[in-house]
């Protein structure tokens, strides 16, 4: 399984904070704040942003876990 940051998974793809933080219907700031800790991103959230990417839960929220 391959292990990436939100931030590094968005920018391949080459989505933007803005565009993110619309599906989230959320702002622009309080996306960029998931990114930087996303140990603190609900569920729900989560599974948006997962499916947004086209990532597993796994592969986007237990990169830190795994990494450290």
């Amino acid at each position: 399984m391959t292990y990436e940051t939100i931030e590094d998974a968005r920018r391949s793809l080459g989505i933007t904070q803005d565009d993110m933080a619309e599906e989230l219907s959320i702002t622009r700031q309080t996306y960029a704040k998931m990114e930087q800790n996303p140990e603190n991103i609900t569920i729900r959230d989560a599974r948006i942003i997962c499916s947004i990417l086209g990532k597993r839960f796994g592969e986007i929220f237990f990169t830190t876990l795994v990494n450290e």
